[in-house]
C-alpha cells in the first residue's frame, strides 16, 4: 500500500462511514505456567497453540507506556518520554505523530477523537495531569494537523481541590462516555477519595462527572481501587469494566466488575471463592489490560516482565509467556497492551519498542 492509498484511508468520508500469593520465580527467570495452581487442580497442558513474536519489532521510541488500534484502524503509541503521540498504519509506516507533554494512557471514542492523559505545567510550575481530546475529523484522520483541547485537569473539583492528584487510566462506553482512574497521594474521605474512577461526559467541554461509589480508595480488598493503573471497558458493554491495580502488596490486582441494574451497584464477575485465576494468582505489578471480542483478558505485568492472558471464565491460559529481555518472546518492564484482529500488541516499555504476537494456530 502506498502513503496516499493510507492518507485516503483516513479521509473524513472513511472516518465518519464507519476495547493466594505464590512464586512466580524472579523477573530474569522466563515464565513457568507449571507454577501456577490452575482451577482445574492441575498443571495446564502445553500443547502447540502460543504466541509467536512478529518481524519487525517496532523500535525508535522512548519508553512507550500505552499501545491502542483505533476503529479506522490504525495504531497509536503513547511514545512517552519522546513526548508525542504516534500514528502508524497496521504495518508499522508512520502515518503522523503529535507532541503532548509525558503521554501514558491513549484511547479513541465512537467519533473518531482521541482521548490521551498526559502533562501540563501550570504558570507557578505545578505539574498536573490532563485528560487532552484530539480532534482527528476535521483534519482527515491525520494526527500531525490535529488540533488538542484541554478536557479535565487532575485538580478538577469533584468537589474538592488541589491534590497532587494524577491519572492512570483512560477508556470509553459505547454512548462515549468514559471512564477515568484517578490515584493520589493518601486521601480516603468519602467526599472526594483520591484513589478514584471517574464517569465523565461531554465532547468540546466537560458536562459531567461522576465519581463511582462502592469502591474502596484504600486496602487491598476485592473492592479496593488503590494504586488503580489502568480501566478497560468491555466491549460493546454500556456498563462494565475491568481495572488493574499495581500495589505491590498482597491484594485482587485484576478486577472486572458489572453494574447490578436492580441495586445500582458495581459488583466484581470473580468473588475470592470463586477459585478463578484471574483473582486467586498473586501478581507483580499489573500495568495495563484489554479484552479481545471473544472476553479474554490480557494482562501485562511490568514487575514479570510476563503476559498474562485469561478467559472469559478467569482461567490462565497455557499462551502466557514472558521472562526478563529483549530476545524472541522477553519483555522489560511492559506497560501497554492492545488486541486487534488476532495480533497481541505490546508496549514493551523497557525495550523502547512496541513487539506483535499471534498465536501459532493463526499463522497460516
Amino acid at each position: 500500500m502506498t502513503f496516499n492509498m493510507i492518507l485516503s484511508l483516513k479521509k473524513v468520508s472513511v472516518l465518519l462511514s464507519c476495547v493466594f500469593v505464590i512464586s512466580l520465580g524472579s523477573c530474569a527467570d522466563k515464565l513457568d505456567l507449571s507454577q501456577f495452581p490452575l482451577s482445574t487442580g492441575g498443571d495446564p497442558t502445553v500443547n502447540d497453540t502460543s504466541y509467536v513474536q512478529q518481524s519487525p519489532v517496532w523500535g525508535q521510541f522512548n519508553q512507550p507506556q500505552d499501545i491502542f488500534i483505533g476503529r479506522e484502524p490504525v495504531v497509536y503509541i503513547a511514545d512517552t518520554k519522546n513526548n508525542r503521540i504516534v500514528q502508524l498504519d497496521l504495518s508499522g509506516a508512520h502515518i503522523g505523530q503529535l507532541f503532548i507533554s509525558n503521554p501514558i494512557a491513549i484511547t479513541q471514542d465512537y467519533n473518531f477523537d482521541l482521548l490521551v492523559i498526559g502533562d501540563t505545567v501550570t504558570s507557578i510550575g505545578d505539574t498536573l495531569s490532563v485528560v487532552y481530546r484530539i480532534k482527528t475529523v476535521p483534519v482527515g484522520g491525520i494526527i500531525s494537523n490535529a488540533s488538542k483541547i484541554t478536557l479535565i485537569v487532575s485538580d478538577y473539583p469533584t468537589p474538592l481541590i488541589g491534590r497532587k492528584r494524577r491519572f492512570t487510566g483512560i477508556s470509553v462506553y459505547p454512548d462515549n462516555s468514559y471512564l477515568i482512574t484517578r490515584a493520589g497521594p493518601n486521601n480516603s474521605g468519602s467526599l472526594d477519595p483520591d484513589n478514584a474512577i471517574l464517569k465523565v461526559r461531554g465532547i468540546n467541554s466537560v458536562s459531567e462527572v461522576i465519581v463511582l461509589s462502592g469502591f474502596q480508595p484504600t486496602g487491598n480488598g476485592i473492592y479496593s481501587i488503590e494504586k488503580i493503573s489502568s480501566v478497560s471497558t468491555v466491549p460493546n458493554d454500556p456498563t462494565n469494566f475491568i481495572i488493574t491495580r499495581n500495589t505491590t502488596d498482597f491484594g485482587f490486582k485484576v478486577e472486572w466488575f458489572l453494574y447490578d441494574i436492580v441495586n445500582g451497584t458495581f459488583e466484581p464477575k470473580f468473588l475470592p471463592a470463586s477459585n478463578a485465576d484471574i483473582v486467586k494468582l498473586q501478581l507483580g505489578t499489573p500495568e495495563d489490560v484489554t479484552m479481545d471480542n471473544n472476553f479474554s483478558v490480557f494482562v501485562v505485568d511490568s514487575s514479570k516482565d510476563s503476559l498474562f492472558k485469561f478467559n472469559s471464565l478467569g482461567r490462565l491460559l497455557p499462551e502466557s509467556f514472558g521472562g526478563n529481555g529483549s530476545g524472541v518472546n522477553q519483555l522489560n518492564s511492559p506497560y501497554g497492551v492492545a488486541f486487534f484482529n488476532k495480533v497481541l500488541y505490546i508496549a514493551d516499555t523497557g525495550n523502547n519498542r512496541i513487539v506483535r504476537y499471534k498465536l501459532s494456530t493463526d499463522l497460516n
